[in-house]
């Protein structure tokens, strides 16, 4: 199950914070060794205290900060992410980013975010009518100009079509 998905999956509401991210793993491993549970449930902004919460005392937003944490601490190669920044207020967007940049495996997401897609993607596959998926390198910037520059040359080559006539 490694994806985040929009939703969060249900949670037992009287478990606490810590023994739902135990549950997946005490340890992960980093690109600087392997952290704790807990050590991780501090980078997700969970302190001392509230690492001991039950979930049911969470608010919302620490809800989806703390299913988050649990999909990472299963310690995937591949993330699929589908709109991963709705519904995430800026911390935990900062968090995520700051953890998918050092993540050492494949990520492929959907998003809207073109800032969050400029930040993370080092290549784009759109979908440009027909069933035709086209890819680009870089971020959702760099796609933007290869487009632009693709159509203009592609009109640029319909100027110089001309037509043949048969007697």
């Amino acid at each position: 199950r490694d994806y985040l998905a929009q939703e969060a999956e249900d949670m037992d509401k009287n478990q606490r914070a810590i023994d739902y991210i135990k549950d997946v793993a005490v340890y992960v491993p980093t690109k600087d060794g392997r952290i704790t549970a807990s050590q991780m449930l501090e980078r997700f902004l969970f302190d001392g205290n509230l690492q001991y919460t039950p979930i049911s005392k969470l608010s919302g937003g620490e809800k989806r900060r703390l299913y988050l944490c649990r999909v990472l601490m299963e310690s995937p190669n591949v993330l699929i992410l589908d709109e991963p920044t709705n519904d995430l207020d800026i911390p935990t967007l900062t968090i995520l980013e700051d953890y998918l940049d050092s993540f050492n495996g494949i990520i492929i997401t959907v998003s809207h975010d073109r800032y969050f897609l400029d930040n993370l993607v080092d290549r784009i596959f759109a979908f440009e009518g027909n069933g035709y998926l086209q890819q680009y390198e870089g971020g959702y910037t760099d796609y933007l100009e290869a487009k632009l520059r693709r159509e203009a040359g592609a009109e640029q080559d319909n100027k110089y079509v001309t037509g043949v006539a048969t007697a």
